[in-house]
């Protein structure tokens, strides 16, 4: 796999997690391989702080140890929004392509990919192109029409001012963590709480905010609430 001096080279982040082997050969060869796509890989556990992101052409999130089914945290889809993101090592069982597309999310490479397709869908990224399987592209339009008319004319600002003011400190808190992708049990265990307190929180916020499960839970706190400004 050779690089053409023809071809503009690229700033690379690449977001592991804290379980993530970078000592792994599998690894090793990954990041091996993205030094053929960008002349700068960084690669940490945190983001770069918000002013340094512009400098990279294309972040890349290791969801090998992430839930992506129905939700992708926060901090994720806020990334999306602003940058171009890839994600990398994920597993058809716990990542939904019509969620990481509805979500800005610019491709996926999956566990096993060979080095061949991984530097082909990085190319067609960093050329501005989606790399998500066959079908994906089309259910996630389907999915954001059907949405639509649910999601417009939207809250006027008074009402989002009401709806905030009703929600608790606690409630708050809970739909920060629900929005950021965790299960009731670690909302618990984060708030020092019981699952079962949780899960009265979590339906006093569905009532409030009009919401029918937790996916709409957590969109409505990205459209409603800035992110990064639900209080603990």
């Amino acid at each position: 796999m050779m690089y053409s001096d023809n071809q503009t080279r690229s700033a690379l982040f690449v977001l592991t997690d804290q379980k993530t082997n970078t000592l792994s050969q599998d690894f090793l060869m990954f990041v091996k391989m993205l030094e053929a796509c960008g002349n700068n890989i960084k690669v940490d556990t945190r983001l770069p702080a918000t002013e340094h992101r512009a400098q990279y052409q294309l972040f890349l999130v290791d969801v090998s140890h992430r839930e992506c089914r129905d939700l992708l945290s926060a901090q994720l889809r806020a990334l999306a929004q602003h940058h171009s993101v890839l994600l990398f090592n994920a597993c058809p069982d716990t990542l939904d392509e019509q969620t990481a597309l509805l979500a800005n999310v610019k491709g996926v490479l999956y566990q096993g990919a060979s080095p061949e397709s991984q530097f082909k869908g990085i190319q067609r990224v960093l050329g501005g192109e989606l790399w998500f399987g066959r079908g994906a592209i089309s259910l996630a339009f389907s999915a954001l029409m059907q949405r639509l008319p649910q999601t417009l004319p939207g809250l006027s600002d008074e009402q989002r001012d009401i709806t905030l003011a009703s929600l608790t400190k606690r409630e708050k808190s809970v739909i920060r963590l629900l929005a950021d992708g965790a299960k009731n049990d670690d909302i618990a265990d984060s708030l020092n709480i019981s699952s079962h307190t949780v899960k009265t929180h979590i339906y006093s916020a569905f009532k409030k905010t009009n919401s029918r499960n937790r996916i709409e839970l957590a969109n409505w706190a990205q459209q409603h609430i800035p992110f990064g400004g639900l209080a603990n």
